[in-house]
């Protein structure tokens, strides 16, 4: 039932799955626009902002391959909205930092916060995907690229709303709004998204493919390889773009910072429905 359910709402299923990528995407990008600059002035130094970009997705790395197993005890559907309720709630707390001492309080609280956000981040991204998989298995390529939409179009928003919502009111009220707005979808999401089948026996548990086993193959360690180094450029640029960029008075406020960040965004966001689409085995995908 949980399947034929999960296929006759696929397109309910798109539409919530993607609001809340949009909506975590968002609020994990709003961070570049304005945080430097008042960690600077909570007296961190420039490694500790550095290792706060940096935990998100260590964390991401470090735990989504758990994520897999803990599906198939608990189900896609459980690991999905506690993954969206982690994000939210740890990105509300989060805010709270501006009001703690300079120094260590500050550094410390981010640090966990944002390690919280990216063990979220991991659970729902790992799950969404597996939903989507499961929608319709012979288009899964052009659904991925759909979906991908929703991560652009977040990362392109994030900043420069970030930065807007600081200008506005200050350091908590990004954080605020944006944590708040993706706990609507999360509820949605878990009274609509139909339960799985069943949980798994041990004995098919058996038939699921190790971690050790795949990262052994040679073409998905190359793409594992090739996503982290495509995805270094932009990480290089989130702790040192915006105080570079108002030191040579390329952007004067952190609304303008942001929306340097969403350049590299928006080509993204228009390119990922052509990839999806070119990514199909009929056209230009893998062969066996």
């Amino acid at each position: 039932m949980g399947r034929i359910g999960l296929q006759q709402n696929k397109l309910l299923m798109m539409v919530l799955i993607n609001v809340s990528n949009l909506f975590c995407h968002s609020l994990f990008s709003i961070l570049p626009s304005f945080f430097p600059q008042e960690a600077h002035a909570k007296r961190m130094s420039k490694d500790a902002v550095g290792i706060v970009f940096a935990c998100f997705p260590a964390v991401i790395f470090l735990t989504s391959p758990f994520a897999g197993p803990f599906m198939t005890r608990h189900g896609k559907k459980r690991v999905y909205t506690t993954g969206l309720i982690i994000v939210s709630a740890s990105t509300i707390c989060f805010s709270v930092a501006s009001y703690l001492p300079a120094g260590s309080p500050f550094a410390t609280w981010c640090l966990f916060f944002r390690l919280l956000q990216g063990l979220g981040s991991a659970m729902e991204e790992t799950a969404a995907y597996a939903i989507i998989a499961e929608l319709d298995s012979a288009n899964v390529s052009l659904l991925m690229g759909l979906t991908e939409i929703s991560t652009g179009l977040g990362y392109m928003v994030g900043p420069p709303l970030g930065g807007f919502l600081f200008a506005l009111c200050g350091f908590s009220t990004p954080f605020v709004v944006l944590g708040l707005a993706l706990l609507p979808a999360a509820a949605l999401i878990y009274y609509r998204l139909p339960p799985d089948d069943r949980r798994r026996s041990n004995d098919e548990n058996k038939g699921d493919v190790s971690m050790k086993v795949l990262m052994r193959n040679p073409q998905i360690a190359l793409i594992a390889l090739a996503s982290t180094l495509a995805n270094s450029d932009y990480a290089f640029l989130e702790p040192t773009l915006g105080d570079h960029a108002k030191g040579f008075g390329h952007a004067h406020t952190e609304a303008g910072i942001g929306m340097l960040f969403s350049v590299s965004s928006v080509t993204y966001t228009l390119a990922c429905p052509l990839i999806g689409m070119l990514a199909n085995r009929e056209r230009f995908g893998p062969r066996p």
